[in-house]
């Protein structure tokens, strides 16, 4: 899961949730309401919004669900686990509320998921611990597990790199499930870890030591297993070392993408990429683009499914919320799988997603170029 430090005012967070509560004045048999939990005062929150609302009003523009409109009611979880409680239980309580779009963060969906788990579906778009796995019947996702998505890097980048690497990996949830799958698959297929170095994620400022280490060592390739904030410190240390050797992260790095020519070339894992192979694809972008200005990243894309799939449930099995947790266990699998924009989804029997597409982009400029697709359907 990637997080990013841009934050926007507490209006603009007010603001689309007063407008939301504002346009609620249809009786309640004449809409559908989802919760949408997110840091909404974060970038990833506001991206996640954006696509969790345009999903929302194709919908609407459609005919809505079975007549019915949809409505969100957005809340900000603040990427907190204690605050992510307090919007569960909001949510458990407000029987008009039948399926949550959220949490984005894994540390807020893993808090809040023993509220959930009393009988309300929650559909994450970006929580990719792979604690998500166990947090219960009532919690699916449409983005892949970490240990999935580093496997899928390391053979990356023993194809494409070189088989003797090193790794830098935050010492937390998301730091060490990327470097359990990165390590398993790299070594497996008969790459060599050479050294790997824990950090305290927004801690740690001083890696000299280990990249002293690294530079003499003399790797084909640098994994770091950890956030956007302290890869950057990583990286310019490295440079200013005279350590040219290519670096690669997961979607925890993509804030770097428009950060300088200091962070060009270094390859980002990406749970969605606008050139992703999908039949609805191609629309999505063009639309997203048309009315934000810039092509849609993992976040918008994956709320955008999140969205879609809920509604696609209670068009099914209507708005009853253990039928549409029940919908959801059977995409896949007693049901044709659902179709996103992201890519086919299919569920397991923890609610992860099979075979999803995973991207390997690189950095140029502000943007990321793609540069393979991994896996899929």
């Amino acid at each position: 899961m990637t997080r990013l430090f841009k934050t926007v005012s507490p209006l603009a967070i007010l603001l689309p949730i007063i407008a939301l509560y504002s346009a609620c004045g249809s009786s309640e048999e004449e809409v559908v309401r989802f919760g949408l939990a997110t840091p909404l005062e974060m970038y990833l929150g506001v991206q996640t919004q954006r696509g969790a609302e345009m999903a929302r009003d194709e919908i609407n523009a459609s005919g809505g669900i079975a007549g019915k409109s949809l409505e969100l009611v957005a809340v900000t979880d603040s990427a907190s686990g204690e605050r992510a409680l307090q919007v569960a239980a909001d949510f458990m309580e407000d029987e008009s509320v039948v399926a949550v779009v959220g949490h984005s963060t894994s540390g807020a969906t893993i808090a809040a998921s023993s509220i959930y788990d009393r009988g309300l579906p929650v559909v994450s778009p970006t929580a990719t611990s792979p604690e998500v796995s166990d947090a219960g019947p009532w919690i699916f996702r449409v983005a892949s597990s970490d240990v999935a998505n580093s496997s899928k890097l390391a053979m990356f980048s023993l194809r494409e790199l070189g088989d003797r690497a090193v790794l830098l990996y935050a010492n937390d949830s998301y730091g060490r499930g990327l470097r359990e799958g990165f390590v398993r698959a790299y070594e497996a297929s008969g790459g060599t870890l050479l050294e790997q170095y824990p950090y305290i994620e927004g801690q740690t400022t001083d890696f000299e030591a280990f990249l002293l280490a690294i530079r003499a060592a003399q790797p084909d390739l640098i994994f770091i297993a950890g956030l956007d904030v302290t890869a950057g410190v990583i990286i310019q240390q490295a440079r200013d070392l005279g350590i040219e050797t290519p670096v690669i992260g997961g979607d925890g790095i993509m804030g770097l993408v428009g950060q300088g020519p200091l962070f060009e070339g270094t390859y980002v894992g990406l749970l969605y990429h606008p050139e992703f192979p999908s039949e609805a694809g191609p629309r999505f972008v063009e639309a997203f683009t048309a009315r934000h200005g810039q092509a849609p990243d993992h976040f918008a894309a994956l709320a955008y499914d999140a969205v879609m799939l809920l509604a696609e449930a209670v068009r099914q099995v209507g708005p009853d919320r253990a039928k549409i947790r029940d919908y959801l266990e059977s995409v896949g699998a007693n049901n044709d799988p659902f179709e996103g924009v992201s890519g086919s989804i299919f569920f397991d029997e923890n609610g992860d997603p099979e075979r999803k597409n995973f991207a390997i982009g690189r950095i140029v400029g502000t943007a990321t170029e793609l540069v393979a697709v991994e896996g899929g359907s």
